[in-house]
């Protein structure tokens, strides 16, 4: 699943898709919302990209979003502004006259994902406050794999490789890199006649696919400031986000503690 958030004004939540997997489709937030929505009702956004269980959320679209593999145009409804709070009671169903409910991600597994997206806008920040450069219509991508089992995989073998790696070694090594091409190679010719259907090519990848990627996007409108400081808009946009993650990380966590 993937999602961008972007930070003009510091406010608008650009589209954003979100797997739910009860429904086999994606949940897709688009512009007009976060470009509606008032400031107290930013966390809305978030509720929307990293939701729970319990959650009930409006489909923005009419018919509800289809699977990726439909085809043909969808009649784009009146987007409504959420107010307060988002997620009544309801009768059981994962799909229910255009809301969204059943999320597959449990409360505490949602939570080691915003730990590690906090933790990479934080070393976004760290290097932004390092650069004399403007960045107009820059924004922040953020992706995260939405299959339950997929993703808690992911997340042991990160976490896993974290504490067995030297902490100083960059996160993606050349010689990593070199490794995994050479044994690509010697790979290829004994498994493709073994894998006519893609599935052992799948699971390699899947081996290899971290749980989380945040990566700042968008650099056509971008030049290099030298002597004219950092670029304090982005990195208020960037703070307002990392305030909105760790608001969603503290409701999660009073969920998980309940």
């Amino acid at each position: 699943m993937s999602g961008q958030l972007s930070w003009p004004q510091y406010r608008h939540q650009a589209d954003t898709q979100t797997w739910h997997a009860p429904s086999q489709t994606f949940m897709l937030t688009p512009k007009s919302f976060g470009k509606g929505i008032k400031v107290d009702e930013m966390p809305s956004g978030m509720i929307r990209f990293f939701p729970s269980p319990a959650d009930t959320i409006a489909s923005l679209v009419l018919p509800p979003t289809p699977p990726a593999s439909a085809s043909g145009p969808i009649d784009q409804a009146p987007i409504p502004i959420i107010q307060g709070d988002i997620t009544p009671t309801a009768p059981s169903g994962s799909l229910l006259e255009g809301t969204y409910r059943d999320h597959a991600i449990p409360p505490k597994t949602m939570l080691r994902v915003l730990a590690l997206v906090d933790k990479q806008l934080s070393d976004l920040e760290t290097v932004l406050k390092s650069l004399e450069m403007r960045f107009v219509g820059s924004s922040v991508l953020i992706v995260y794999e939405g299959d339950l089992t997929r993703l808690e995989d992911a997340l042991a073998q990160w976490e896993s490789r974290i504490h067995e790696e030297d902490p100083l070694k960059p996160e993606f090594d050349l010689e990593d890199d070199e490794d995994d091409m050479i044994e690509s190679e010697s790979e290829s010719e004994s498994d493709e006649s073994d894998d006519l259907d893609g599935t052992k090519e799948d699971e390699k990848m899947a081996k290899k696919c971290p749980p989380v990627v945040v990566k700042m996007i968008d650099f056509a409108h971008t030049w290099i400031a030298e002597g004219q400081g950092v670029d304090e808009g982005v990195l208020k946009g960037l703070g307002t986000l990392r305030g909105l993650i760790r608001g969603r990380k503290a409701e999660l966590e009073a969920v998980v503690q309940m």
